[in-house]
């Protein structure tokens, strides 16, 4: 499962500078979409939990069908991070995914439009893996973090891709590649926060714009990089890239407006 973030770091982009662009004329197919144009608790038939604690030392406690973290309103998924005593915790959030539900294969473009959360302490994210995380563990299930935010960092997105190597010094051979954008109004705005794939290569943007990609190294775990993936919308509290918890922060709310997902002919 997702591990500790802490990996090569290219060159910060800002947004208004970055020249490289998607192509708005791309040959595409909607293939899957949430619009989220209901009320209530997520569709189970599109969505799963994790629940508990999870990873990465984090200290919420992920919640299933409590729709204080996890409800569907205004058009939006709404994801709430509370200080609250909950089981052993002292904070509840929630932390959704397709796994078991929908994998999406060959080669895609996912757009998310959100609006992210803040303050210390607050870790949301947009991201994919594997769906054969259960039989192969990570990382060799592959990780590809579309969007990630830690509070202790202001206007920073960052985009990431954890892999198994077998050139890693690590234990369990992971690597991982990633770089980072400078962004001032995520708090305030939606951006569209997405991912493509073509064959082995990865590139990942924000408003149809491409900051990080990269091309499956001859040394990752086997066709890691073209199997099917699943994606995962949470918003963590502390842990090990998370920091420090600025209480006074509290409620967090981290709101999504859709997901998309297209097929590339």
């Amino acid at each position: 499962m997702k591990k500790t973030v802490i990996m090569a770091i290219g060159l910060i982009v800002s947004l208004n500078s970055f020249a490289q662009s998607t192509s708005s004329k791309q040959n595409k197919t909607l293939i899957w979409s949430e619009e989220f144009n209901y009320k209530g608790l997520p569709d189970t038939t599109k969505w799963g939990y994790e629940t508990g604690f999870v990873r990465n030392s984090e200290k919420q406690y992920y919640t299933k069908d409590h729709p204080q973290n996890a409800e569907v309103k205004g058009g939006k998924l709404v994801i709430t991070s509370l200080k609250e005593k909950y089981e052993n915790a002292e904070y509840t959030s929630a932390s959704i995914n397709t796994l078991g539900k929908k994998g999406f294969e060959g080669n895609i473009r996912i757009e998310i439009k959100a609006k992210l959360p803040f303050g210390k302490g607050i870790w949301p994210a947009l991201w994919m893996m594997g769906t054969n995380v259960n039989q192969v563990g990570w990382p060799k299930c592959v990780e590809f973090d579309i969007m990630e935010f830690v509070g202790h960092t202001p206007g920073t997105i960052h985009a990431n891709l954890h892999w198994w190597d077998s050139t890693s010094s690590q234990s369990n051979k992971h690597s991982a590649k990633g770089n980072k954008i400078q962004m001032e109004d995520i708090h305030k705005k939606y951006h569209v926060y997405g991912l493509e794939r073509k064959g082995d290569s990865i590139k990942i943007f924000v408003d149809n714009l491409f900051y990080f990609g990269m091309k499956a190294p001859e040394t990752a775990y086997a066709n890691s990089f073209t199997g099917p993936l699943y994606l995962l919308i949470n918003t963590a509290v502390g842990g090990e890239w998370g920091g420090q918890i600025d209480d006074s922060i509290f409620p967090q709310k981290y709101y999504v407006d859709y997901v998309r997902v297209y097929k590339l002919n």
